[in-house]
């Protein structure tokens, strides 16, 4: 016995522990597996240290973590008073996980079963189902989180360490740029959903920043978009800046000028500065949903002989238009300051640089160049011109 932490008892040929709790009662017998006492005792003083031993034994992993992630909760309230980087949508996406993936797995056991070999045989059981290694790993992080929390609650006297999955992310695909010429030429379902697609290929915007592009935020005679805010689906409003936290001006080529024209001119809402550029159907407070986008993208790959096996063994997504961007431009020999300050991708150390129209003629010839001409004739802000989704030939 050390410190009186535990006990050991033979059954048969194997020694058994029992580890001590808070009052002063001790915890079911756990096999050490050893038939030699020297042995079992260095099982139950590396359990004790790397383990996880339960104070208070009656405490299911489902009844500790009920609310743990809420915003107004303990968790992530003592977060934003530290003043660590945490946001809503963060805990509502550990919360998904942990009612997704954690609770189902390891929820109706008593923390004092929640060892080591628990969680291990859990993140084997998530590989097992073909879970990504980043599923994996945020699951394993959820429960660590957890842990440290029953831990401060003298409830355990440890965290069990536990090797994490390798966590080898699978290639955005991307189209060639035969193909997103061909892409826009063939029919699409809606207006929205083929001038996001030009705007991401053109501009390297990410979706949730293309829904929350509002009319002031459009400069059709400079041609460009001020991209400075985020629209977040999952909390349906907007973030009040990037996912980088910077705001960036990004010009676009003429096309996308004219389309996006077009798509003012359809709004069925009252227009001001704040109107949003991708509009829902039925409300003017929120941008149109994203399914509308994606599957208007999706559908038109379809039509050019892309399926839907072809697009997920390639693994071509939405967020693909930013990644081809990225690879033209870079094959185009712009230079790699020019590509950072239209994708945003600029690292804490370098400076951001701010160009004019005339800086950017390399980057424009790249972007006129992607688009067929639509012939389109010149349109205002006149929102009464037209309303009708179909209006163009480019529209099925």
């Amino acid at each position: 016995m050390r410190g009186k932490q535990f006990s050991l008892t033979k059954r048969g040929k194997v020694w058994y522990v029992r580890f001590k709790t808070t009052d002063k009662s001790f915890s079911t017998a756990k096999s050490t597996g050893q038939t030699s006492r020297y042995k079992a005792e260095a099982f139950a003083i590396d359990y004790l240290h790397n383990g996880n031993i339960v104070l208070r034994e009656n405490v299911t992993l489902e009844e500790f973590s009920q609310g743990f992630f809420d915003w107004s909760g303990t968790w992530a309230t003592d977060k934003r008073v530290r003043g660590l980087r945490i946001s809503e949508r963060h805990c509502r996406e550990l919360d998904r996980i942990l009612n997704s993936h954690v609770l189902p797995a390891l929820g109706k056991m008593r923390i004092t079963e929640i060892d080591l070999s628990a969680i291990r045989a859990f993140r084997n059981d998530l590989f097992n189902q073909q879970y990504s290694g980043a599923t994996i790993n945020c699951s394993l992080s959820v429960i660590k989180m957890i842990l440290e929390a029953a831990e401060e609650q003298s409830l355990i006297r440890g965290i069990p360490h536990i090797d994490r999955a390798a966590n080898k992310t699978k290639h955005k695909g991307i189209l060639t740029l035969d193909e997103i010429k061909e892409l826009f030429t063939v029919k699409w379902p809606n207006r929205r959903a083929y001038a996001a697609s030009m705007l991401a290929a053109s501009s390297g915007l990410r979706l949730g920043e293309i829904l929350g592009l509002v009319l002031s935020d459009f400069h059709p005679k400079e041609m460009y978009v001020h991209c400075r805010r985020s629209w977040d689906q999952m909390l349906r409003r907007l973030n009040p800046t990037t996912k980088t936290g910077r705001a960036r001006n990004i010009f676009i080529p003429q096309a996308v000028v004219d389309i996006l024209m077009e798509l003012i001119n359809s709004n069925p809402f009252p227009l001001n500065g704040d109107s949003f550029l991708f509009f829902a159907d039925k409300s003017s407070e929120y941008p149109t949903e994203p399914k509308i986008i994606i599957n208007g993208f999706y559908n038109a790959m379809d039509a050019i002989g892309i399926t839907e096996e072809i697009r997920r063994n390639r693994n071509i997504t939405f967020h693909s238009h930013r990644h081809f961007l990225n690879s033209l431009l870079i094959n185009a020999k712009v230079p790699i300051q020019k590509i950072q300050s239209i994708t945003g991708h600029l690292t804490a150390d370098m400076t951001q640089h701010y160009y004019h129209l005339d800086d950017m003629s390399d980057v424009q010839k790249v972007q006129e160049d992607l688009f067929p001409s639509h012939g389109r004739s010149s349109i205002n802000f006149d929102k009464h011109n037209t309303r009708n989704e179909d209006s163009t030939s480019c529209f099925g």
